[in-house]
């Protein structure tokens, strides 16, 4: 009788957890809308985005589902820092320097010529730059950090005049993004007008500006090579392809799921890094191949833009309360 129990109790529980493996393999998978500005042109930044959505995909069995928006299909440069915050999109990549305003520690990142390259800066920020702070900051406004991803410098592009010492900048008109670039430029005596990077190649077209700081990949992207004479590699000021997630979204994530999250994002870092060295150096063959004048400042020359630039650096500790700690551990680091 006792066996006949055991039997039956047996088959019950195999009975259980064949309806339970059903219902799990039923059941609908998690849906997270990415969202980009970037173009399908700025393969070095969407298509590590994309190789880590199709890890966590294959990853996680099929239990989370990626739907990928890029060109501004649904939000452009200055709309995807709310829309994570608000729920509107789950995932993005936003691109903070927009929004110095709401952070404006974020500014570390791009204060002009604080940093020898990009693999210096990915060091620092890897040692936990983004820890004296700006995490905490991005998860008051819904967002959590996963994985930060160093793009390409910000170089300046210009028209009818290269830009050799600070003083090239003076009385021109310059298009640029965040209030840190802003400062810096006038600074050095010229005209800043904050525009986003869909707009530079009509402005130049029509003369509303001189000149701009942007990185090759925009260059590239938006054709900008069409439309200026030259190319001042001085490595300006950088930025950082953070990928981030809305906070509700991460939080209703069973923990194995972001724990492989957490690691595809780590292997999106990593695979941008190479491919972020190798897209400069092509990168500037081609637009010297476009008949761009390419200029690669020396040491000296970048060493007068970074005494010139010491200005920006006491007025942004003016806007940051805590500033100096980022300063110091950028110092401290970069050694």
């Amino acid at each position: 009788m006792k066996k006949k129990q055991i039997n039956c109790i047996s088959r019950i529980l195999v009975l259980l957890l064949i309806l339970f493996s059903s219902r799990l393999s039923n059941a609908e998978p998690i849906k997270i809308i990415y969202s980009t500005y970037f173009p399908a042109s700025y393969d070095y930044l969407l298509n590590p985005v994309i190789n880590f959505t199709e890890k966590v995909e294959k990853q996680s069995n099929g239990r989370v589902k990626f739907k990928i928006y890029h060109s501004k299909q649904l939000f452009g440069a200055k709309e995807e820092f709310e829309a994570l915050k608000d729920g509107k999109i789950d995932m993005s990549a936003p691109n903070f320097l927009y929004h110095t305003d709401i952070i404006p520690e974020y500014g570390i990142v791009s204060l002009p010529f604080l940093y020898d390259s990009v693999e210096s800066l990915q060091k620092i920020i890897d040692k936990g730059l983004y820890d004296l702070g700006i995490k905490e900051k991005l998860a008051e406004n819904n967002i959590v950090f996963l994985s930060a991803g160093v793009a390409d410098p910000y170089q300046i592009y210009s028209k009818d005049f290269p830009v050799l010492t600070p003083f090239d900048i003076n009385g021109k008109s310059w298009a640029v993004s965040g209030d840190t670039h802003k400062k810096a430029i006038e600074l050095m005596k010229g005209k800043p007008i904050t525009m986003g990077s869909g707009q530079i190649y009509m402005a130049f077209q029509r003369g509303v500006i001189d000149g701009t700081t942007r990185p090759l990949i925009t260059g590239r992207g938006r054709k900008i090579y069409e439309t200026v004479d030259y190319l001042s590699i001085n490595n300006f000021s950088f930025l950082s392809s953070d990928l981030c997630i809305n906070k509700k979204k991460w939080e209703s994530l069973p923990e194995d799921i972001q724990e492989i999250i957490k690691k595809a994002a780590k292997e999106r870092t990593e695979e941008q890094a190479q491919m972020v060295k190798n897209y400069s150096q092509d990168t500037i063959k081609f637009f010297q191949e476009q008949g761009v004048k390419v200029h690669i400042n020396t040491k000296q020359e970048t060493d007068k833009f970074r005494k010139a630039m010491e200005p920006v650096y006491d007025w942004w500790l003016t806007q940051v309360p805590d500033g100096k700690k980022y300063i110091d551990f950028v110092k401290t680091h970069q050694k």
